[in-house]
C-alpha cells in the first residue's frame, strides 16, 4: 500500500468515524466540550489544593472560619445519617436537639454528599475537598451548557469561557462556603432554561434546575428566583416572537416557577417554619438608602492576581481579564443586537447596586442583614460578564477580526487601570496584581493581533490556533488565581483537626460500652469549634448556625452560658449543677489536664492521654415532672443569671429555696486602673497609664458547705481577659469574655480558702465598664432540689431521633419538663392520648400530666413537611402530566405530518400541461380561455399529440410563472 492509498483509507476511516455514533454524542452533541468544561476547572483547583499541601497531598486542610465551626461538623453528621440509616428530620447531637431537615437546607443538602460514603468513616474532610472540587467543576460545565444553547456554537471556545464562570474571584474567595455552590453551579443551567422558554417554549429543564437548586440551597436558589426575572425580561425580548407569543412564555414560566417550587416543598416549607424560630425573623428594612463602598473601588476590584474578598470586602466580580477586555467589542461591535447590549447593561448595572445600596441588598439577602460576606449574590455579575464577553468572542469567531475590534478592547481594561490609580491615590504601584494583570492582558491582546495578521487559508484553522493559544494564557491565568485564591483563604492542619480526636474518641466509646441508659448528654468543659456534638459526634448543648433556636439561645444566655441572638450561637462552658441537670449532661470531657473545680459534683471515671471523662453525679432525665408554678415564671433579661437560677428553682420545685447567695469583695487591688463602684458588681475603669492594659483582682472568702461563682461581663469588650485562681490553683484563665458574658465555677475552696478572679481591659480602651458578681452556692439547699426534680423523671425504655417511648410515675399533678427545644413539630402522648404541648421557660417544650402511672410516646415531623411533602407529590403528578401530555401532542402532530406526505405522496401526479390552469385558479386570476370560451374543452383540443398543441402547453406553464413572480 503506498503512500496516497494509505491516505485515502485514513480519510474513509475518519469519514466513518464522524458518521458513528460515538462522534455524533461526543462531537456533534457538544459532550467531549462539556466534559473538558468541567475537568479544566476541577483540575485547576485540585492543583492550587496540591500545592499548598491540603490532604491527601499533604497535612494541610480546607476547614476555615465556618466551614471549621459549621459546616463540616454538620456535613460530618450527613455523612454519619447516610452511613447508619439516621434520620434526616432531627438530630440529637447539636443544640440540645434540631430540625435537621430545616438546617440541612442551607448547610449540606447537596445531592454530592453521598459522594462521602465511598471514603468511608475518616474520610469525610477528603471527600468534602472533592465535592468542592466537584462542584467548581459543574459551574464550569453548566456554564458551557448555557453558551452552547444560548449561543448556539460548539467548539472549544466553550472551555475557555466556562473557566472563567467556574474559578471567578467570587468562587476563590468564598469558596469555604462549600454548601453554595451547587446552586451556584446550577445557576447557568437555569438561566439557560429560561432562554429554551422564551425560544421553543421548552419548560421542563426550568422546572426541574429550579427545584434542584432551591433543594440544594434556598439561600443561593432564592437568588437565582429574584435573577430568572430579569432574564426572562431580557431573554423575552430577544427571543419572542410579538405580543402573544411573549403571554404564552411568560405563562409557561410561571407555571414552571410554581412547578419548581412546589417539587421542592417537602425540603423549602420546613426551612421556613424552622427560620421563623432564629434570629433572623427580626431583622427590619432599613428606611435611610446608603452605599457601602465607593463605586470606582468596586470596579478597579476586576482584576486578576489580586486577593479576592474572603469575609468582608468589596464585591468578588472579577472572571478574568479576557472578559474585560472583549466587554468593549460586546458593546460596540456590529453584529450584536442593541436589545442584548442594552439587556446586559442593565442586568449588569443591577447587580452592582444591588450590591452597594443597602436596601437592596437587605432585600437580596432574604430581607436580612448578613453576618459578614456581604455580598453573596455577586456570582451573577460574573455570569453575565462572562456571558457578554463570549458573545463578543463568538460574533469575532463569526465574522473575523476587525481592526475596530482590536481598538474596543482596550476600553475596559484601560478603565479599570485607570480606576486603581485613581483609587488608590499616592498609594499606587504599578506591581502586583495591576502589572501581572497588564501582562496577561497585553497576552490576549497580542494573540488577536496575531490572529489578525498571520494569513491563514481557512478562516476555521485562524479560530481554532487563535482559541487554543488563548486558552493556554488564560488557564496560566486562572492557576495562578485560583493559587492567590487558596492562600488567601488559607489552610489549617490536617493532624490538629478535631483537638485530641483520638483521646476523646475513646471516651466516648468507653462511655457508650459502660453506660446502657438509651439516652443521655456529654459536653466539652470548654469549646474548640462551637459546634463540638456535631464534630465529635455525641449528643450535646453547643450550637452555632443560621437554625439556632433563638428562645433557647436567650434561655442560655439567661442561666449564664455563652449565646448570642444576632451571633446565631449558644454553646457550653462549666456552669453551675443545675443548668447541667436541667439541661440533662451526664457526662463532661476535660481535654488538656483535669477539672480544677467543682470536685463534689463530678467523678472523673476514665482519662486518655491528656483528656479526661467526668460523670455528673446529679444527672436528670430528658424529662421529669416540675412544679405548675413553672407556667408562672416570668422572662426577666435584667436579672444576673444566679438571681435568675434561684428564681428557676422556686418555681421548678414549687419551694422558697435559695440556692444563691452574693458575696462580698475580702480584698481588692488595682494595677494601672481607676476604678468606681456603681452598685454590686457595677464597675467604671479608666486607664491614665502609659500602659496599654491594666487590672483589677478581686479576692473572696470560701465558706463551708458551700461553693462559689463568678459572673463576668466585659461590656463591650473593653475588658476581655480573666485569670480565676482557687488558692494558688489556676481554674481557668484566657479571654474569656472578649465577645459574651460567661458564669463561671471558682474552684473547690473551703472555709480558711480564698478565690480571686483578675479581670485586665482591653488594649483598644483606656476606659469603660464590666460588671463582676461572685455568688455562693450552697450544696445542701441544691441537693433537696436536686432530689425534689429525680423524684420524678421520665425513664426511657426506647429511643430513636424522631421517637422517644417511656414510663412515667407522677405523685401529684405538674408539668412534664423535657429539655428539647420546642417546636411545633413535637407531639407527645399521654397512655396514648394526645396532650397538649407549651413552651416552659420560653424555650423547651412542656406538657400537663396528671398523677399516676403513665406510658409517654413522643414523636417529631418537623412543621411544614406534611404539607411540603404533599405539595411536592401533587406538583410531580402534574408535571408528569404535563409531560405526557406535551408528548401526546407532538405525537399526533407528528403522525400528522406523516399523514400528509403519505397522502402527497400517492396523490396521482398531475399532468403537466394543467399548470398553468391552476396556477391561474390558486391566484384567481381570469385564464385568457375564459374569453374565447371553456378551458376544459380548449385544453382537450390543445393536447392532441402534436408539437404544435405541446408548445402552446408550455406557454401557459410559463405565463402561470410568470403570474406567480407578478405577485
Amino acid at each position: 500500500m503506498n503512500k496516497e492509498q494509505r491516505r485515502t483509507v485514513a480519510r474513509i476511516r475518519l469519514e466513518q468515524f464522524r458518521k458513528g455514533k460515538f462522534y455524533w454524542i461526543f462531537c456533534e452533541k457538544g459532550v467531549v466540550y462539556l466534559l473538558l468544561s468541567f475537568l479544566i476547572p476541577f483540575s485547576i483547583m485540585l492543583y492550587a489544593f496540591g500545592v499548598f499541601g491540603i490532604h491527601p497531598f499533604g497535612d494541610r486542610q480546607i476547614l476555615v472560619v465556618d466551614l471549621w465551626h459549621q459546616y463540616y461538623p454538620f456535613f460530618r453528621v450527613v455523612h454519619e445519617k447516610l452511613a447508619t440509616g439516621g434520620s434526616f428530620m432531627y438530630s440529637w447531637e447539636n443544640g440540645l436537639g434540631t430540625n435537621f431537615l430545616s438546617l440541612i437546607s442551607y448547610y449540606a443538602a447537596s445531592p454530592l454528599n453521598w459522594i462521602s460514603l465511598f471514603f468511608g468513616d475518616g474520610g469525610e474532610r477528603d471527600a468534602l475537598t472533592f465535592i468542592l472540587a466537584a462542584k467548581i467543576g459543574f459551574a464550569g460545565a453548566f456554564f458551557s451548557s448555557f453558551l452552547r444553547y444560548t449561543y448556539r456554537r460548539n467548539d472549544l471556545s466553550l472551555c475557555l469561557f466556562s473557566v472563567a464562570y467556574a474559578l471567578s474571584s467570587y468562587t476563590l474567595g468564598y469558596y469555604w462556603n462549600v454548601m453554595w455552590f451547587d446552586t451556584v453551579a446550577l445557576f447557568p443551567l437555569v438561566m439557560q432554561a429560561i432562554v429554551a422558554i422564551c425560544r421553543e417554549g421548552k419548560w421542563k429543564l426550568f422546572t426541574f434546575s429550579l427545584a434542584l437548586s432551591l433543594i440544594a440551597n434556598y439561600y443561593i436558589g432564592y437568588f437565582t428566583c429574584i435573577f430568572s426575572v430579569l432574564m426572562f425580561a431580557a431573554a423575552s425580548i430577544i427571543e419572542c416572537k410579538g405580543i402573544k407569543d411573549w403571554f404564552r412564555k411568560l405563562f409557561l414560566m410561571i407555571r414552571s416557577s410554581a412547578l419548581g417550587i412546589g417539587l421542592g416543598a417537602f425540603m423549602l416549607l420546613p426551612a421556613y417554619y424552622g427560620l421563623k424560630l432564629t434570629y433572623s425573623v427580626n431583622n427590619t428594612m432599613p428606611k435611610e438608602m446608603t452605599f457601602y463602598e465607593d463605586w470606582k473601588k468596586i470596579f478597579a476590584h476586576m482584576l486578576s492576581y489580586d486577593e479576592p474578598t474572603k469575609v468582608d470586602g468589596l464585591p468578588n466580580f472579577a472572571c478574568g481579564m479576557l472578559a474585560v477586555l472583549l466587554f468593549g467589542v460586546f458593546l460596540f461591535a456590529f453584529g450584536i443586537k442593541i436589545r442584548e447590549k442594552i439587556s446586559a447593561l442593565l442586568m449588569l448595572g443591577a447587580i452592582v447596586v444591588s450590591c452597594n445600596m443597602n436596601i437592596l441588598n437587605f432585600i437580596w439577602h432574604g430581607f436580612h442583614f448578613t453576618n459578614q460576606i456581604p455580598y453573596r449574590f455577586a456570582f451573577i455579575f460574573s455570569f453575565v460578564l462572562a456571558a457578554a464577553a463570549f458573545r463578543a468572542y463568538d460574533v469575532i469567531l463569526s465574522r473575523g477580526i476587525k481592526i475596530y475590534h482590536l481598538i474596543l478592547m482596550l476600553i475596559a481594561p484601560a478603565t479599570v487601570f485607570v480606576l486603581n490609580k485613581v483609587s488608590k491615590g499616592v498609594d499606587y504601584r504599578f506591581e502586583g496584581a495591576i502589572k501581572s494583570s497588564a501582562i496577561i492582558t497585553g497576552a490576549f491582546w497580542l494573540i488577536f493581533i496575531a490572529a489578525k495578521v498571520f494569513p491563514f487559508r481557512k478562516q476555521k484553522n485562524r479560530n481554532l490556533l487563535m482559541t487554543i493559544a488563548l486558552s493556554a494564557a488564560m488557564f496560566s491565568e486562572f492557576i495562578s488565581n485560583a493559587q492567590i485564591g487558596v492562600k488567601t483563604v488559607d489552610t489549617t492542619g490536617y493532624n490538629d483537626y478535631p483537638a485530641n480526636y483520638q483521646e476523646v474518641e475513646a471516651l466516648l466509646g468507653y462511655e457508650r460500652e459502660n453506660d446502657r441508659a438509651p439516652f443521655y448528654r456529654t459536653e466539652m468543659s470548654y469549646t474548640y469549634t462551637l459546634n463540638d456534638s456535631a464534630l465529635y459526634g455525641y449528643y450535646g448543648l453547643s450550637q452555632f448556625s443560621s437554625a439556632a433556636n433563638v428562645s433557647v439561645t436567650t434561655l442560655c444566655k439567661r442561666l449564664g452560658l455563652y449565646a448570642s441572638e444576632a451571633g446565631n450561637r449558644y454553646y457550653y462552658r462549666t456552669n453551675t449543677p443545675l443548668v447541667n441537670s436541667l439541661f440533662g449532661i451526664k457526662y463532661l470531657v476535660k481535654k488538656s489536664g483535669e477539672l480544677n473545680s467543682e470536685e463534689w459534683a463530678f467523678d472523673n471515671i476514665r482519662t486518655e492521654g491528656s483528656s479526661n471523662l467526668y460523670r455528673n453525679r446529679y444527672p436528670l432525665s430528658l424529662g421529669f415532672m416540675v412544679s405548675g408554678e413553672i407556667m408562672d415564671m416570668e422572662d426577666n433579661g435584667a436579672a444576673n443569671p444566679f438571681e435568675y437560677q434561684n428564681k428557676l428553682v422556686s418555681h421548678l420545685t414549687g419551694t422558697e429555696e435559695v440556692l444563691f447567695t452574693p458575696q462580698p469583695v475580702a480584698l481588692a487591688e488595682y494595677d494601672g486602673l481607676e476604678i468606681n463602684k456603681n452598685g454590686y458588681g457595677n464597675y467604671t475603669f479608666r486607664n491614665d497609664t502609659e500602659e496599654p492594659t491594666g487590672s483589677a483582682t478581686y479576692t473572696f472568702d470560701c465558706l463551708d458547705g458551700s461553693y462559689i461563682y463568678g459572673y463576668a461581663n466585659g461590656t463591650g469588650g473593653t475588658c476581655d481577659h480573666l485569670e480565676i485562681k482557687c488558692g494558688e490553683e489556676l481554674v481557668d484563665s484566657g479571654k474569656l469574655i472578649e465577645s459574651y458574658p460567661i458564669l463561671f465555677p471558682m474552684g473547690n475552696g473551703q472555709a480558711g480558702e480564698n478565690s480571686t478572679v483578675k479581670i485586665t481591659s482591653n488594649e483598644k480602651h483606656k476606659s469603660g465598664n464590666f460588671k463582676l458578681m461572685v455568688y455562693a452556692l450552697d450544696k445542701d439547699k441544691f441537693e433537696n432540689a436536686y432530689r425534689a426534680l429525680a423524684d420524678e423523671q421520665l425513664e426511657i425504655t426506647r429511643f430513636s431521633d424522631r421517637k422517644i417511648s417511656g414510663k412515667l410515675s407522677v405523685k401529684e399533678d405538674g408539668v412534664l419538663y423535657l429539655s428539647i427545644p420546642y417546636e411545633k413539630g413535637w407531639r407527645v402522648y399521654i397512655d396514648g392520648e394526645r396532650a397538649e404541648t407549651f413552651k416552659v421557660l420560653q424555650a423547651m417544650l412542656g406538657v400537663k400530666v396528671g398523677s399516676g402511672e403513665h406510658d409517654v410516646r413522643i414523636e417529631y415531623t418537623p412543621e411544614g413537611f406534611p404539607l411540603g411533602v404533599t405539595l411536592s407529590f401533587l406538583c410531580a403528578v402534574f408535571t408528569v402530566l404535563l409531560i405526557i401530555g406535551d408528548r401526546r401532542r407532538m405525537m399526533r402532530r407528528r403522525n400528522h405530518a406523516a399523514a400528509m406526505q403519505l397522502a402527497a405522496e400517492n396523490a396521482p401526479e398531475p399532468s403537466p400541461y394543467r399548470q398553468g390552469a391552476a396556477i391561474y385558479d390558486q391566484f384567481g386570476i381570469p385564464r385568457p380561455e375564459d374569453h374565447i370560451g371553456r378551458v376544459e374543452d380548449s385544453e382537450i383540443i390543445l393536447y392532441d399529440g402534436s408539437r404544435a398543441a405541446e408548445k402552446e402547453a408550455d406557454n401557459a406553464q410559463f405565463e402561470g410563472n410568470d403570474s406567480i413572480q407578478r405577485h
